[in-house]
């Protein structure tokens, strides 16, 4: 990191990020992490694999998380201050930062140069998918917001630790353990803003982006694991994206970057570069 230039920033007044200045001479990679996570988490695992091939890595904050706030034009207030990095830009997002990478890309078709997307979803095909998905999304909220909050893993906060890892050791997430950094990091996010960001931007939010990308010029290159059963049909989906690449992470599960880094970083950067 002794040649890398690390700095805070706000995109319009708004959106809180990391910005990574390297040493490449052109190029902004846009990171967008996934839900309960924040700027800090993929940093590791991708600062030193693309600071060649970027002149600038953003590790952005999403909406409800970090420093970045819940409004009621979210996420379009999100993806306007996006749009301000530059006229175009690549992107890597995994699961919900996935699914917000695709949903800019359908707005602003000409923005986004190339795009990994690691376990995100499509968008619900019915109505009827959409409206019990917001239910269930709704009941997430109403117990996160009534989930005492203090900052840190002290046992003020056990409550939403308790919530933490819950929802990280579920059939999804191949059952794992978070570690007292994960947690930490995790920790820092407010119950009440991942409740925001459920209500106004969830997957029930989010309409049927299949259709509308399915013409991108965009390069994708969209990632899912072995062990991840509910995403596989969404897979599937993504082959009809354009100009898209579906890859299979062996021995994985939905948090792909988590499970394999290596295999992860290994096929992003062989097609970012």
């Amino acid at each position: 990191m002794s040649a890398l230039t690390v700095s805070q920033t706000l995109l319009n007044s708004t959106v809180a990020a990391l910005v990574v200045q390297t040493r490449a001479p052109d190029g902004d990679l846009v990171c967008l992490h996934g839900f309960t996570q924040n700027r800090f988490a993929m940093i590791n695992d991708l600062v030193a694999p693309f600071a060649a091939h970027y002149r600038r890595i953003w590790f952005v904050d999403c909406p409800g998380h970090g420093a970045t706030t819940v409004d009621s034009r979210t996420p379009h207030s999100f993806f306007d201050a996006l749009c301000t990095i530059g006229p175009h830009f690549d992107i890597f997002g995994y699961s919900m930062g996935g699914r917000l990478g695709l949903w800019l890309l359908s707005l602003y078709p000409g923005l986004i140069t190339n795009a990994v997307i690691a376990s995100a979803h499509l968008g619900l095909e019915t109505p009827e998918a959409q409206a019990a998905r917001r239910a269930s999304d709704g009941q997430l909220a109403d117990r996160l917001e009534h989930l005492p909050y203090s900052p840190g893993l002290g046992q003020q906060n056990q409550e939403f630790i308790a919530f933490l890892e819950e929802w990280n050791q579920a059939p999804l997430f191949g059952g794992r353990s978070l570690t007292n950094s994960e947690l930490r990091l995790r920790a820092s996010n407010h119950p009440d803003a991942l409740a925001s960001a459920l209500r106004t931007y969830g997957t029930g939010e989010q309409p049927n982006l299949t259709s509308l990308l399915s013409e991108t010029k965009t390069r994708l290159l969209y990632l899912y694991g072995e062990h991840d059963t509910v995403y596989r049909a969404m897979a599937e989906r993504a082959r009809g994206l354009g100009t898209c690449e579906v890859r299979m992470i062996d021995r994985g599960a939905h948090d792909v970057l988590h499970d394999q880094p290596s295999a992860v970083v290994q096929l992003a950067t062989q097609f970012l570069s």
